[in-house]
């Protein structure tokens, strides 16, 4: 079992036999040293995940689903301050997906002191064409509500659960304005996040090439050319050459 680690130094003031005027002198001492202090390092681990995913009518297994796995930061105001980590993988025939554990790995020491993991992640995002986007949580169990029960190893509710996605029913029109990219607000604050969920986005561009092939244009999906937009922006290098072989 991995615990949170401290990076905070301490500090020895040794003994004093002081009166009220040093005893002013020492608290002013120690509360600009605390001050000067780099704020404690807290870290997160996460237990893998794996899971089953299955047709909502029929409950046969489905492959081809993207899963996305996202640990939300969250500022002590509970304002969200980015992603911590984001996994993805694919189902295979028997409709089963697996996102490997990983950690520890500490939040940014850049952001504020008290900015953790929020109480329902890891967030999953299910995508398959034709069928309704699924996202999922954690329920937010009360004991980690405080921040003094905030546990160090992450886990999903849905570990080892049978996951239904439901198709999606109506025209094809209704279906290009309902589909959207589900992965549009995760990864915030990690260096081109979108190289952390290449099958997902290879599988949204694909998606949006299907629906402008059949007259339905989605601005929501992401196409190739707005991803080397973002490459290029972010100096991620190339998304055509990045997304290649997964775009085959």
């Amino acid at each position: 079992m991995l615990h949170l680690v401290s990076t905070c130094r301490k500090l020895d003031v040794g003994r004093y036999f002081i009166g009220a005027r040093d005893l002013f002198r020492v608290s002013l001492y120690l509360l600009l040293t605390a001050l000067s202090l780099p704020a404690c390092a807290k870290t997160y681990s996460a237990k893998p995940i794996t899971a089953t995913v299955v047709d909502a009518e029929t409950w046969e297994p489905l492959e081809g689903v993207n899963v996305v796995a996202d640990w939300q930061l969250h500022y002590p105001n509970w304002h969200g301050a980015g992603s911590l980590e984001v996994a993805e993988a694919v189902t295979d025939k028997k409709g089963q997906f697996h996102i490997p554990g990983w950690g520890p790995k500490a939040v940014p020491s850049h952001l504020p002191h008290g900015t953790r993991l929020g109480n329902d992640d890891p967030g999953l995002v299910l995508f398959k064409s034709g069928y309704r986007i699924r996202g999922l949580s954690n329920s937010r169990q009360p004991e980690r509500l405080l921040p003094r029960n905030d546990i160090p190893v992450r886990y999903s509710d849905w570990n080892g659960k049978l996951i239904w996605l439901e198709k999606f029913k109506g025209t094809l029109e209704e279906y290009g304005k309902y589909i959207y990219d589900p992965a549009a607000h995760m990864g915030a604050g990690i260096p081109c996040p979108w190289k952390k969920t290449p099958r997902l986005y290879a599988a949204l561009i694909k998606e949006r090439e299907r629906l402008d092939s059949l007259g339905i244009h989605n601005t929501d999906l992401p196409s190739l050319q707005a991803m080397e937009n973002y490459f290029s922006f972010e100096n991620c290098g190339s998304a055509r050459e990045f997304f290649r072989e997964y775009l085959q």
